[in-house]
């Protein structure tokens, strides 16, 4: 008998587009607001406090995730040693989210801090005279991850593999 109402929902589900997931919600949904509505026992009451305190809750717990990771501090490691086949760079000038320029001579690495998802990296490749001959500028997106490392003749050789694992 069971088999038969379940096979006549599905039925109808089908026929109406619906998802049995989506059908549940909605179901749950019309029993909450009729529960609600029309019936005036405490113990609905009740039911409803804990939805919104779970409702509530739930809400926190996402704040406090979402700013969790706009607001994690990472470790950028700028390299400037010989990978891949590139050869460092005579001197390159990186800034990162326009802060204070960083000089690199050839197998130099260094590390800046970084607050958030996302910064701007800005590499001037100079010759040794300190002349520039070349500017890069990228936005690079590193989400959760600690440590990033980037080399930079990976990046200056045009390479999209210049986001390597931070050493340990």
């Amino acid at each position: 008998m069971l088999n038969e109402y379940l096979s006549i929902a599905r039925m109808y589900l089908d026929t109406w587009g619906l998802s049995p997931e989506l059908a549940g919600l909605i179901l749950l949904a019309a029993v909450w607001i009729v529960l609600y509505i029309g019936s005036g026992l405490s113990f609905f009451r009740f039911l409803m406090r804990w939805y919104q305190r779970l409702i509530i809750l739930a809400g926190l717990v996402v704040l406090g995730f979402w700013l969790f990771y706009i607001g994690r501090e990472h470790q950028i490691f700028l390299d400037n040693k010989s990978m891949n086949g590139y050869a460092p760079l005579e001197l390159v000038n990186v800034s990162i989210n326009g802060g204070e320029a960083v000089e690199l001579m050839a197998k130099d690495r260094d590390m800046r801090k970084v607050v958030g998802p996302e910064f701007e990296l800005k590499a001037e490749i100079c010759n040794e005279d300190g002349e520039v001959l070349n500017t890069i500028v990228k936005t690079l997106k590193i989400g959760c991850s600690k440590d990033v490392m980037i080399n930079l003749p990976v990046l200056a050789g045009g390479s999209g593999d210049f986001v390597v694992p931070a050493p340990r």
